[in-house]
């Protein structure tokens, strides 16, 4: 089992005798996750049988490549199809662009396989993002794989040993105040401006001005719907008025691509890090390499790249196909050479748009450091309380002053490690900070602008202290508010349980994809969302939600409607619907709840509606615990408690 790392910290601070440890034990920690996420990967490879990875949504099988296009920076677009097989739902249900894959070819294809990066997905088409050429041939017979990479892990210890080799710096600095060793700093002087925003709300004001007055680092803590990405974009803004240079990092694409559009309606000069089909197409023109083979100096890259694909493809002067041994060497040599000529052009390129950009943006892992190393007066570093505290370090190393914004009350990051997890992986630095920093580098978002005040109340008063403020332009809105939607018992109200307890909806055990599911209950959620469609509500404005994945994959084979989203509830933090049916799916004679037991999970399903929540689950199971037990006495004094027999 791994030590805690808590065992070095004494009343929140680090003894410093530990300090070398105390990094060095996170070195450890992250090279049991990444033991742990590859034997993760390679079990379902290995040991699950083909079918199995192809339920899970890991493999498509059956492709066909039909096309191999130009991609940016020297990347070929690969686009492979397949015909319907009779599924219920896409076989590319569980990808998505920017994911990394392994796609195996049949006989006569040269390479057999080739790592890249899916770029379009499709309900029955995908396109991949290979670096280099693609094959030189197209055809039926290929297969796809999700994989894992472990580029992360080698940033993330490149930059813990960055953080233990740090001396008389601004990293040292930030390294002894992450430890309890030194207290941060307040500037004396005033920095706050008149704001950019004017909408900005008393709370979003404070944060910027605590955030800007910081001398090393400061935290947002932004409950759902709050406002967090706007403080954010408002304090970019600021420092960038003030000539600082910028960092903006997350540790998902998606989160940096929300910054990243509102930044480029504000007119500052971005540069988006990281692949291009990492990045979203409406975005793409702000990504680096789209940038670089935008500019007129990028013809020489296509003329050195030419040149050395026509000299690969030379054959020999004597009319043979193979080339003489020194010919062969000159050949090669100056194949290097006119490869080397392109990419140092590229860099060049590339490092003369990061310099001129206000702020640069990539995920904590996609930062290259030759370009942005040491280049920055600010970080920003956005939904910190999902990234591990290693993967923090990354963007850390970077820069003089540091912000975090996240939710410490949503879920944490993802640990594939029960060892590293109980090891302290799974306590990220933005927690630390929470409980080091004196007040006066924290503001909490308090007025929230996403949520009726009635689906607000219980994780307000759960998980915020009772200090969330329904803004007056959402507090009272419904379903029944939006254009085309009829007026009726469920979209008039904002919240709704729907308890099955005694109707028969056991769960049971999918051991194909070793998740729970709930027929039962299943069905029933599908009948309240055809309900609320027929409504007039819109697909797109609608979501079905569940923390297992053996129920999200029931309900997409239950109903299938264009726009209409299925998913697990991990996977839609961070977005909201207008409306949303959550499955709860236990229903045990053990009252048991599983990893529901984590509410935070439930402060993501509750809090990702704006105008109707319906909430689906067994009170005879659920009420065993706690929280839920509360979360249905929330209803029965709303008199939003309904028997599933009314439906």
């Amino acid at each position: 089992m791994a030590a805690s790392i808590t065992k070095y910290c004494y009343n929140g601070a680090l003894k410093s005798k530990y300090a070398q440890k105390f990094f060095e034990r996170f070195l450890e920690l992250i090279e049991i996750e990444r033991l742990a996420e590859r034997d993760e990967n390679m079990r379902e490879l290995g040991r699950f049988p083909l079918e199995t990875r192809v339920a899970m949504g890991k493999t498509v099988t059956g492709l066909e490549l039909v096309s191999v296009d130009d991609g940016v920076g020297g990347t070929s677009l690969l686009k492979f199809t397949r015909s319907s097989k009779g599924e219920e739902i896409s076989p590319f249900h569980s990808m998505g662009p920017g994911d990394l894959v392994m796609v195996a070819f049949p006989a006569g294809f040269d390479p057999k396989t080739m790592e890249a990066t899916l770029y379009k997905v499709e309900d029955s088409a995908v396109t991949a993002s290979v670096n280099g050429p693609g094959p030189s041939r197209l055809g039926p017979g290929c297969q796809i794989d999700l994989i894992g990479s472990e580029a992360t892990y080698k940033q993330m210890k490149r930059a813990l040993t960055a953080v233990l080799d740090a001396k008389k710096s601004r990293l040292a600095a930030l390294r002894d105040i992450a430890l309890g060793k030194r207290d941060p700093k307040t500037l004396g002087a005033k920095r706050w401006r008149d704001p950019f925003n004017d909408a900005l709300n008393e709370y979003q004001r404070e944060a910027v001005r605590t955030c800007l007055e910081a001398e090393d680092v400061a935290l947002v803590h932004g409950p759902p719907g709050t406002g967090k990405t706007t403080v954010l974009v408002e304090l970019i803004r600021q420092a960038a008025a003030l000539g600082q240079k910028v960092l903006a990092t997350a540790p998902s694409n998606v989160a940096v691509d929300n910054v990243l559009e509102k930044l480029l309606a504000t007119g500052l000069r971005c540069a988006r890090l990281g692949h291009p089909a990492r990045t979203l197409e409406s975005l793409r023109e702000a990504n680096l390499a789209h940038m670089v083979e935008a500019d007129p100096s990028y013809d020489e890259v296509r003329e050195l790249d030419l040149l050395r694909e026509r000299l690969a493809r030379k054959g020999s002067r004597f009319g043979r196909g193979q080339l003489g041994y020194g010919e062969r060497q000159e050949r090669e040599r100056e194949i290097r050479r006119l490869w080397r000529k392109a990419r140092d052009i590229e860099f060049e390129l590339s490092a003369q748009i990061v310099a001129g950009a206000h702020v640069v943006l990539g995920t904590h892992a996609g930062i290259s450091r030759k370009l942005a190393d040491g280049a920055f007066d600010l970080v920003v570093l956005d939904e910190a309380s999902q990234a591990t505290e290693p993967l923090s370090w990354v963007p850390l190393t970077m820069a003089r002053k540091a912000v975090f914004a996240g939710d410490s009350m949503q879920l944490p990051p993802t640990i594939y490690s029960q060892e590293a997890a109980k090891g302290g992986l799974s306590t990220t630095l933005f927690e630390r900070l929470k409980s080091l920093l004196p007040s006066d580098l924290q503001t909490l978002l308090r007025v929230q602008y996403r949520m009726h005040e009635t689906i607000m109340g219980f994780p307000s008063r759960e998980f915020y202290d009772d200090k969330l403020i329904a803004d007056e332009s959402v507090r009272t809105h419904t379903a029944a508010g939006l254009e085309g939607v009829a007026a009726g018992a469920l979209t008039e109200s904002p919240l709704h349980f729907i308890d099955t307890a005694g109707a028969g909806f056991d769960e049971t055990w999918n051991e194909l994809l070793e998740s729970r599911e709930n027929p039962g209950e299943a069905k029933l959620a599908v009948k309240i969302a055809s309900a609320l469609l027929a409504s007039g509500i819109r697909p797109k404005d609608l979501a079905i939600l569940t923390p297992y994945v053996a129920q999200a994959r029931l309900l997409k084979s239950l109903l299938r409607v264009p726009g209409l989203e299925i998913g697990s509830v991990d996977g839609f933090q961070g977005r909201e619907k207008e409306a949303a049916v959550v499955s709860l799916v236990r229903s045990n004679n053990e009252a048991e709840v599983g990893f529901l037991a984590d509410v935070r999970r439930m402060n993501v399903a509750i809090t990702r509606s704006r105008r109707l929540l319906v909430m689906i689950g067994d009170s005879a199971t659920l009420a065993q615990h706690p929280f839920y037990s509360r979360f249905i006495d929330y209803a029965d004094l709303r008199g939003i408690h309904r028997s599933a027999y009314e439906f």
